[in-house]
């Protein structure tokens, strides 16, 4: 027997298996080994498999069997929906799919096989997004969520350990939406809010309008406006924000809506939504400081801020804190709201019901 396998024989030699493992462990509905399979069935023919496999291994069997292993699918798998520091952890035959955000392997022991590169994925590395990944014999490993938010789809037994301090995006994304305050992009991923993307210019525009209450009002304007870069959906939150003077655009005859908005920018529109900024201030050096000193931001959320990329997680967070901030005229963004028939007191306090995250200092 050929016991004396190094690590990337190992790789090689489990992913030669794969083939015929993929057809006896699953079915066309689900085409995920189950974990059951792997440790009862798998593990008791393993070695004899790899030493026949390794004997007749070859470039074109090494493809084929990479090509068996290359679902384009999460069928079958469960989302689970982490946020920044969240950590998951899973032992052999674990099947995980990254459908979203940044997510750190570490391995204590054994191998994470990338059953659609082909490839054992390095200590260290982060996984690719779309493709499933299997955790050998032996094998123990923590997923770690280093951007503000990160989704799996995940197969087998494994533990979530949530970070304390962290914001709960994904909640604070369905509070929104509960409101109607926000969307998502339709990528049908944990309610495709795509949390973990940079907003756009176009988007946080629509964001603002919605703070102010003036969607409709917008969505049925007549308006016109001198941008020739406006998509036909943005048409009209372009012209109501032209019109009422909210935005200049990013230069003559130019809005840019598919560049990214910056922190900076994303609360200069907060800011004019609670009436302590306008139109024409184009200084937005200075946004953090102000929306601090009006009480709009604290100093751990400028400090995210500052030290991040900007991501719709942040543009989410920032919208819905916003709602409890004193406008000029004494009342909340949110009692304002309300008063224009956006959603009662008592959507509020339901919207608010499913965040259970602390709001940063």
């Amino acid at each position: 027997m050929k016991r004396a396998l190094t690590t990337a024989g190992f790789a090689l030699a489990l992913l030669l298996c794969l083939g015929a493992a993929l057809a006896a462990g699953g079915d066309a509905g689900d085409p995920l080994i189950s974990l059951s399979y792997l440790t009862e069935q798998f593990s008791k023919t393993f070695d004899a498999a790899v030493d026949a496999r390794l004997d007749a291994a070859g470039d074109a069997l090494r493809e084929s069997v990479r090509q068996s292993a290359a679902f384009s699918s999460a069928a079958g798998g469960r989302e689970v929906l982490l946020n920044t520091g969240d950590a998951l952890s899973g032992e052999t035959g674990l099947t995980l799919i990254p459908l979203a955000g940044d997510l750190r392997l570490c391995l204590e022991a054994g191998a994470l096989v990338d059953a659609t590169a082909g490839a054992e994925a390095p200590d260290g590395s982060l996984l690719s997004p779309w493709r499933r990944y299997i955790a050998a014999e032996d094998t123990r490993l923590t997923l770690t969520a280093e951007g503000p938010t990160a989704v799996l789809s995940v197969q087998g037994d494994a533990s979530l350990l949530r970070s304390a301090s962290t914001p709960d995006y994904h909640a604070i994304a369905s509070a929104l939406r509960e409101l109607g305050l926000f969307r998502g992009t339709g990528s049908g991923v944990a309610g495709g809010f795509d949390l973990h993307l940079a907003p756009t210019r176009a988007e946080g525009l629509v964001m603002f309008i919605r703070l102010l209450g003036e969607e409709d009002a917008a969505l049925s304007c007549t308006y016109s406006h001198p941008f020739q870069d406006v998509p036909a959906w943005l048409n009209q939150y372009a012209a109501w924000a032209w019109e009422k003077g909210y935005t200049n655009g990013a230069a003559p005859g130019r809005f840019a809506p598919n560049a990214p908005i910056s922190a900076l920018e994303y609360v200069e529109f907060l800011l004019r939504a609670m009436g302590y900024s306008r139109a024409g201030v184009d200084n937005y050096t200075t946004s953090l400081d102000r929306a601090v000193d009006c009480g709009a931001l604290r100093e751990g959320e400028r400090a995210l801020l500052e030290a991040a990329p900007f991501r719709r997680a942040h543009a989410a967070y920032l919208s819905y804190y916003s709602l409890e901030v004193p406008l000029e005229g004494g009342e909340t963004l949110a009692q304002h709201l309300e008063e224009q028939g956006l959603f009662t007191r008592e959507a509020l306090t339901g919207a608010g019901t499913l965040i259970n995250s602390p709001r940063l200092p």
